[in-house]
Order: C-alpha cells, then sequence, then structure tokens
C-alpha cells in the first residue's frame, strides 16, 4: 500500500515538474522580445529573481510597462542604484532634462529642501525624491 503511494505521489510530481517546463516554455517562446512587459526575463527581474538582466533592456522595457512606479517607489537613491546600477544626478543631464523637472514640479528655482531628483541609467526615466525615498517616476519626453 505504502509503495503504491510513493509510486503515485512520484507520477503526480513528474507531471506537475513537466507542466511546469511546458508553461515555462511556451511562456519563453510567446515573449521573446526583450522590450516586452511579459518577457521572462523582465518579469522574473521584477520580481527580484534574474539578477543577470540587462538593466539598460529593463529601463527601456519600463516604458511599456502597465505600472512602473511599483519598482521605485519608496526605494532610497542607494537602493535604487543597487536595483538599476547606477543612478545620474540631474545636475549631470543636459538642459532638456532638466527642464522636464522644473516643468514636472514647478519649482523654478530649484527643489525645496529635502525634494530631489534623479535620473535611471542612461534614460528618460526621472525619479522624484523627497526626504531621500522616490515618490515619483516620470517618464521625460517632450520638454
Amino acid at each position: 500500500m505504502r509503495r503504491k503511494w510513493i509510486q503515485r505521489t512520484a507520477f503526480t510530481l513528474c507531471l506537475v515538474i513537466l507542466g511546469v517546463l511546458l508553461s515555462a516554455g511556451l511562456w519563453v517562446a510567446a515573449y521573446p522580445d526583450t522590450g516586452d512587459p511579459k518577457n521572462i526575463k523582465y518579469v522574473f527581474w521584477t520580481h527580484g529573481l534574474n539578477k543577470r538582466m540587462n538593466l539598460d533592456d529593463a529601463v527601456g522595457t519600463m516604458e511599456h510597462d502597465h505600472w512602473p512606479e511599483r519598482l521605485v517607489v519608496g526605494l532610497s537613491e542607494a537602493q535604487l542604484t543597487g536595483r538599476f546600477g547606477y543612478v545620474k544626478q540631474i545636475s549631470d543631464e543636459s538642459q532638456y532634462y532638466q527642464r522636464c523637472y522644473t516643468e514636472y514640479s514647478g519649482y523654478r528655482d530649484g527643489p525645496p529642501a529635502g525634494n530631489k531628483a534623479i535620473f535611471l541609467r542612461g534614460s528618460r526615466w526621472m525619479v522624484v525624491l523627497k526626504n531621500g525615498a522616490a515618490t515619483n517616476l516620470v517618464l521625460c519626453k517632450g520638454y
């Protein structure tokens, strides 16, 4: 009786593993483009499961993600650097991107104390930090 139970359990486990492998294979085949937010590498990266993700691809894919804010809001500058590899200070950016912050925030004379903006890698994503924590994610285009 016990042997039959072990055989059934092993067979069921093999079927589950086969199902998972087939599902993952179909997922990879259905969304092969690295710029697609449904790509398995990007999905795993958003959940912290893909440490080898090309971070430039990840930042680019965020433009097509339906909720990219969840990846940055609440994080400190150090945590953002850890997640995205590096960030750029707004003072290091062109006038075009600096104007994005003044247009977005309304602070023509610079941000008030405790507020700051940084950019994720070499992208158009601006992260607004208040008191050291990310509060907004803004895609700077058309400024």
